[in-house]
């Protein structure tokens, strides 16, 4: 027997994910490399992925060509965590 297909007006014109749980597998399958969290504030700046990713090289490429200090605070912040 097939199930009868609902109107539009029964499907919500969004969904509450607030109470959603992470899939327990994406990481066991993908590896942690794949998984990032951004606050929302910064996910809101920018349109696509594509335009986040762009963003990150240039900063990355610019962080990579700055001299590094030895014994700076930077990385005396980074050994303690």
């Amino acid at each position: 027997m097939k199930k009868e297909i609902p109107d539009d007006e029964e499907i919500p014109a969004e969904f509450d994910l607030s109470r959603a749980i992470p899939n327990p597998w994406f990481v066991k399958v993908h590896g942690a490399d794949y998984v990032r969290v951004i606050d929302k504030d910064l996910a809101a700046t920018f349109p696509d992925n594509e335009s986040m990713n762009a963003a990150l090289r240039s900063v990355a490429e610019a962080t990579a060509r700055m001299p590094r200090i030895k014994g700076s605070t930077h990385s005396r912040r980074r050994a303690r965590r």
